[in-house]
This record gives C-alpha cells, structure tokens and sequence, in this order.
C-alpha cells in the first residue's frame, strides 16, 4: 500500500487546515536540512503541505484518491489489448477469365522442331565466369550477409535482455515492500525481558552482512533495555518503493520507505507508553528468492 500526503504529514483525511498546518510545521522543524534531518524528507513534506493547505488542490487529490479506491465488487482490472482481427474481403485479388475467341480453337500448333541453335552463336565461358556460377553468391555478398545476421541477432538477444531485465524489476516492486513491512515489525521491537530471542527472531530478515552491524548495534539496546524495563512494540501504516534512476534500476535491490510507529514503555516515562512516528528507509535484497534487509535509514 502506497503512504497517502496525509500519511507523510501524520494527520487523518478529514483534517482541518489548521492541524495540517501545524503537522507541516512541527516535520519542518524536525527535518529541515542542516539540522540532522534530510533534504529528500524535507522537500516531500512541503510537497504535501503545499497540495493539502490549496482547498482546490486537495478536493482534486481527494477525488484522486476515492477513485483509486477498490470498490467492493473486486479489483477493477482494465481490459486487455484486443488482438487486430482481419478485414473481411481486404487485400483480395479478383481474377477476370476471358473467353477466347471461338476462332482460335481452329488453329492448330506448329508441329515442327525448332531450328537448331549454331554452335557459333553460344558463346564461351572464361574459368572464371564458369567458377563463378557455381558459387551463385559472391563471397563479399555473404560476408555482408553474415554481418547483419550477426548484428541482427545481438540486437535481439539484448533486447530480449533488457525486457527481462524490466519485467524482473516490476516484480521486484510488487514483492519487496510486503517483505520489508514483516521486517520492519521484527527489527524494530524488542521487549527487556527477551531480548536475546527479540535479536534472533530479527537477524532472520537480514542479509549476513548486516546481520552483523545489526547485532553490534543492538549490544546497546541489550545494555539499557534492562535497567530502563524498555519494551517496543513496532507498527508499520504504510510503505512505498523509493524513486530509483532508470540506469541505476537493480532488480535484485529496492529501497523501500515505511511509515512506522512505535510505541515505548520504560520507567524513564513511568511506564506510560509514548508513541513516536518514525520514517524509515529499508534497502531490501533479493538473496536466492527471500528478499532480506541490507539497512536501514532512520529519518
């Protein structure tokens, strides 16, 4: 499911032009550029404030988004391609018969051989014109020949490449941000009083080598969690694949964006749970078919 403006900005759909103004506000102040946040984060949230705060700019994405919505008979698929069927009586050649004339039945053919042909009117063939026509093709013709069946056939080999190449990355679209919102619920929970299974049940969704950097980093979770009672519960709203330039495509690498909450109990807030939206960046890999995590981004 692709994050709506109204999930960039944390606010429900029916929210008043005052709460989204003040939702824009409060992401500008945490992510303005220079101050530890990101430009590419920045930038997005001043794009949806931009079109929620225009009332006609909002009824036009709202319809947008009503329309985009399922209805409840099922996904509307649109209609394939119809294949382009033959023209009845198109391109047909018609044939005139004509009689002949009644007289030309009493005209008999010739019945005599034809004329010998005098042995000095054939002429001679040099060596060379009588090699020539057994080859039939010169040599020069079939090397050019040989050339465009070669050039014609890579064509078509890295055509057939590339067609694959982007079928293989649409697929990669499709599957990568499920696997990343099932990662994302296990990297980013822990509860003190498991931690070391919490870290287990989460290096399942990594790539051996973070795994690695995972396990570092989480040695200072295992350091305070204890102390602080700290129990995290992670729930993603939404994802959505990340804008890759063409040439930079990778059908066996996405980077994924989600929209996840979590939500903290620990005594340093009296055991009352706090909820912070975070924004985080996944870059799924795709190892042996099982798309695992490779890092991870926080904004």
């Amino acid at each position: 499911m692709n994050p709506t403006l109204y999930d960039i900005l944390g606010v429900a759909p029916d929210a008043s032009r005052d709460e989204v103004k003040h939702a824009w506000r409060d992401a500008a102040e945490r992510f303005e550029p220079g101050s530890g946040g990101s430009t590419a984060q920045f930038r997005m949230f001043n794009e949806a404030a931009e079109v929620l705060l225009d009332p006609e700019r909002r009824a036009e994405y709202d319809a947008r988004l009503a329309a985009a919505e399922p209805r409840s008979g099922g996904t509307a698929v649109p209609p394939a391609a119809l294949p382009t069927a033959p023209v009845p009586g198109a391109s047909t050649a018609t044939v005139t018969l004509t009689k002949a004339d009644p007289a030309d039945d009493r005209v008999e053919p010739s019945r005599e051989p034809a004329p010998p042909v005098a042995a000095d009117r054939v002429p001679d063939r040099t060596p060379g014109e009588r090699e020539t026509q057994k080859r039939g093709v010169p040599t020069v013709a079939l090397v050019a020949l040989a050339v465009i069946t070669a050039l014609v056939v890579g064509l078509a080999a890295y055509f057939a490449f590339e067609a694959k190449r982007a079928a293989d990355y649409r697929e990669a679209l499709d599957r990568a941000p499920a696997a990343a919102e099932r990662a994302a619920v296990a990297v980013l929970s822990y509860d003190y009083e498991s931690l070391e299974t919490d870290r287990d049940a989460a290096a399942r969704f990594l790539t051996d080598d973070y795994e690695k950097t995972y396990v570092e980093t989480f040695g200072l979770v295992e350091e305070n969690a204890p102390d602080l009672k700290a129990q995290v519960e992670a729930q993603v709203l939404a994802s959505s694949t990340m804008v890759v330039p063409t040439g930079d495509q990778d059908p066996d690498r996405v980077p994924v964006l989600l929209f996840v909450n979590q939500t903290t109990k620990s005594t340093a807030n009296d055991g009352r749970p706090t909820t912070a939206l975070n924004r985080v960046q996944l870059d799924m890999e795709n190892v042996d078919g099982t798309w695992l995590v490779d890092g991870i981004t926080s904004y």
